[in-house]
């Protein structure tokens, strides 16, 4: 089973997505998830920019952020896209081509 959270990064507390379009952004996150053999998925919110969530894969923070209208304006037809690219970030990282980023 996926398991899918939201912590603020800037105290590392969890909060709950309770914006009622983001159902279906979840359930098609949880999806993804399955498909991708990922347990663990997590939204990290940015310390700087509330509307900016950090993707984290498994154990893995990536450099990868969606916006919170993703789930705040129920955006699900975009959001496979959106894991579809996190996980690149994150085979960018295992490469060790994260260095080249900015």
């Amino acid at each position: 089973m996926v398991t899918i959270k939201f912590i603020n990064e800037s105290d590392g507390h969890e909060f709950q997505m309770t914006d009622p379009k983001a159902v279906r952004v979840l359930d098609d996150i949880k999806v993804w998830a399955q498909q991708n053999e990922y347990d663990h998925v997590a939204f990290l919110r940015d310390v700087a920019d509330p509307h900016k969530f950090w993707v984290q894969l498994g154990d893995n923070r990536l450099n990868y952020w969606i916006h919170d209208s993703t789930f705040t304006e129920g955006k699900h037809e975009t959001v496979e896209m959106q894991m579809d690219y996190a996980r690149g970030a994150q085979r960018r990282v295992a490469a060790g081509y994260d260095k080249f980023d900015n």
